[in-house]
């Protein structure tokens, strides 16, 4: 009662007042958050020697000798940088019933991953992990209000992973953002337009009709995902389904059938007619063909997404619908934890903040020294402006050394402390002949090559011929696509993005790219499919580079270019250690 007092006391403000607001709020983070980036390696000290007092009577901590350690230096020297492979032991005894293993607190949650570089991991969640993501998290929520204030003045459009699963001795796993409290906390429905009703719909397109469904009959302010890909859905489904939204709207159903009686009835009992909207999507429709999110949500302020590695691929193709709004980035985050917070709309920068987690770093062209053991990682404030870095953390999840296997490169500093662009995973890169590949390689070049379709997926492949890069798309809508004129264009950006590709076409080492059709529809099945066997939708992402040709296979390209799918590594023969590289 007294929060919804609050708001309703903030919705009178003007914009110019309630972000004087904030100010006033979050005094006491801004207060620490200084001293943080003022000293950040004593910020990182005083977390570390927390974790290692509080665990030293572990498993982990009794054989790295916990006790002894008393900084950052002493505590590199004798704890190895460690994998998923080296923790998944312990976690399950953890899940099993053994205690004290990798951290002294008994976990209460188990964080699952969306095993988009591997198989499913459980990350174990403690209230100190917890209060380590809240600092970055406050973070974000600042910057947030600060930029968009009118988020106050309506909610949100978002899609939540709320559900969860049994593991046993009252466990559950599930999504971080349940453990975490969703982003903002938001448990009278205050903030958000989606009934979390919708969220356990379990048809993937249906979901995503009931959520705007809902959603235009509220006031909307500011729309927010995880991955921008989401927020192009949302508008791919107005613009194909914005009859059936207003015929919804106007009569007061749900537009779809929800097989679930209960469940159906719960939903409906939130629908209500809304004239005024349905009128909105209808001129919208006449007006432009197709209904567009800036029409059928006049009040939409904002929009919140990551920014980053494979991101702006999606985000060019956000204007068309959304208009130009403000789009704030969501910060360097993961299941494992909240390591950055953006400190502003502008760029896909995030500030490591020292106060978290501890981070280490390590510079991208000497990754396999410092992961062997032979080379030093760096502290955050001896990360240099415009150099890439693996990132090295501990967290009070138990994890200790943890290798991320992601790639981010500083782009500045806010007093001591690092800004970062995250860039790719280490692994999602290839290399034929030495060119190394990457997401943003291929995310630029696609960019580019302004292709607009629903997907793609490139890969390297093999012939007698030669060598050659492909690149797989989904023509989503598309009635044709001239893959000969996308493929040169698509090759001259890719030349433009990689110099070592550049060098290795130019000294005729590799083919030309090659642009062949997936089946339409492709990615958003696959998508689809990921959610159905679990996967947190905010989670799924399908990467844009298949080193082994695994996914382009699992996308259908068998279907379309049979004798492309056979030139792929994971079926050509004798493909050497550079080749997969």
């Amino acid at each position: 009662m007294l929060a919804r007092l609050a708001l309703a006391v903030a919705r009178r403000l003007s914009d110019e007042r309630l972000a004087g607001l904030v100010d006033t709020v979050f005094v006491r983070t801004r207060r620490a958050f200084a001293a943080a980036i003022a000293v950040p390696r004593g910020a990182q000290e005083a977390r570390l020697r927390m974790l290692l007092a509080d665990n030293a009577d572990t498993e982990i901590g009794r054989r790295y000798d916990f006790a002894r350690l008393r900084d950052l230096d002493a505590y590199r020297a004798a704890v190895p940088i460690c994998t998923w492979d080296d923790v998944a032991p312990m976690v399950e005894r953890m899940i099993a019933g053994e205690r004290k293993l990798l951290v002294a607190e008994d976990p209460f949650f188990y964080a699952t991953t969306s095993g988009t570089t591997g198989r499913r991991k459980l990350l174990p969640v403690t209230a100190r992990f917890v209060e380590e993501c809240r600092v970055a998290n406050k973070l974000l929520y600042q910057t947030t209000l600060k930029a968009m204030p009118q988020l106050l003045k309506g909610k949100r459009l978002s899609l939540r992973s709320p559900k969860t699963e049994p593991l046993g001795r009252g466990l559950e796993a599930g999504s971080i953002t349940v453990a975490l409290g969703g982003g903002f906390e938001d448990e009278e429905g205050l903030f958000d337009a989606v009934p979390v009703d919708v969220f356990f719909v379990p048809d993937f397109a249906t979901r995503y009709f009931l959520a705007l469904r809902f959603s235009l009959q509220e006031r909307v302010t500011v729309a927010s995902a995880v991955n921008p890909s989401t927020l192009v859905l949302f508008a791919r489904t107005l613009a194909e389904h914005g009859a059936e939204l207003a015929a919804a709207l106007e009569q007061g159903s749900l537009g779809v059938d929800v097989p679930d009686e209960a469940l159906r009835a719960r939903l409906q009992g939130r629908a209500r007619t809304d004239a005024a909207a349905a009128g909105r999507v209808r001129a919208s429709m006449a007006a432009h063909g197709k209904a567009r999110m800036k029409d059928a949500f006049p009040d939409l302020a904002g929009l919140v997404c990551w920014k980053g590695g494979s991101a702006p691929w999606y985000l060019a193709q956000l204007p068309a619908s959304y208009g130009e709004l403000a789009t704030l980035d969501y910060g360097y985050c993961a299941s494992e934890g909240c390591f950055g917070a953006p400190v502003g709309v502008e760029g896909a920068a995030s500030v490591l903040v020292p106060h978290g987690h501890v981070i280490e770093l390590a510079p991208e062209d000497e990754l396999d020294a410092v992961r062997a053991g032979t080379r030093p990682t760096l502290l955050l404030d001896q990360a240099e402006v415009g150099r890439r870095y693996g990132v090295i953390v501990t967290t009070g999840a138990g994890l200790y050394r943890y290798d991320m296997n992601d790639i981010v490169e500083v782009t500045g500093h806010v007093g001591k402390a690092p800004l970062v662009v995250f860039r790719h995973k280490a692994g999602a890169m290839a290399s034929l002949t030495g060119e190394k590949v990457g997401e943003a390689h291929v995310v630029d070049a696609m960019a580019k090559a302004g292709f607009h379709g629903a997907g793609f997926c490139a890969a390297p492949t093999l012939s007698p011929e030669g060598a050659r890069w492909v690149i797989a798309v989904d023509p989503g809508e598309q009635a044709h696509v001239d893959l000969e004129e996308l493929a040169r264009r698509f090759e001259a950006g890719l030349c433009a993005a990689n110099e070592e590709y550049d060098a290795k076409r130019k000294s005729m080492r590799l083919l030309p790219a090659q642009a062949v059709l997936l089946p339409a529809g492709a990615v958003v099945a696959h998508r689809a499919a990921r959610v159905a066997a679990g996967a947190p939708d905010a989670h799924v992402k399908v990467p844009h580079v298949s080193p082994d040709g695994q996914l382009v296979l699992a996308l259908g390209l068998e279907r379309t270019a049979p004798d492309v799918a056979a030139r792929l590594p994971c079926r050509a023969p004798a493909v050497g250690a550079e080749q997969r590289a």
